[in-house]
């Protein structure tokens, strides 16, 4: 096939959501042809198929949970094997419930994040304690009783 179908092609769509490939396989000539007539016509290559910009990690920890009765919030989407919320963004790999620690108390937690409350893997920002809190909460304890 000739470069004049792949130009008419290219000069009648959209040039950046038509891929090389694609034209070839439509065209029935060489990915090089395409790639040569687009040059030739000085149009911009093909957009890749990139998502969308991500939102930031507090809006993706809010649009996959939701709060539940009692002041809890569950996660509604991917867990681990153990059942612990997890979170996919960008790239990292993260518990929900580190997420909702940062969000609540506005630094990174120390050591595991475990819910303070007893709702099953509640992952409501207030209810999250790192092993700082816990510690305290222990010696606290240990005074009082002491």
């Amino acid at each position: 096939m000739s470069g004049e179908a792949v130009a008419r092609a290219l000069q009648e769509g959209d040039p950046r959501k038509l891929s090389d490939l694609a034209l070839a396989a439509e065209h029935g000539c060489s990915v090089g042809l395409v790639a040569r007539v687009r040059r030739d016509l000085n149009l911009p290559t093909c957009a890749r198929g990139k998502r969308p910009v991500q939102q930031s990690l507090e809006t993706v920890f809010f649009e996959r949970s939701r709060p539940v009765d009692g002041g809890h919030r569950e996660w509604t989407r991917q867990t681990a094997a153990s059942g612990t919320p997890v979170i996919s963004h960008r790239g990292q790999h993260v518990t929900a419930g580190r997420v909702a620690f940062k969000i609540a108390r506005g630094r990174e937690p120390e050591g595991q994040v475990r819910p303070s409350c007893t709702f099953p893997h509640c992952v409501e920002p207030a209810h999250q304690a790192d092993r700082l809190m816990r510690d305290a909460a222990t010696a606290s304890l240990a005074e009082v009783s002491a």
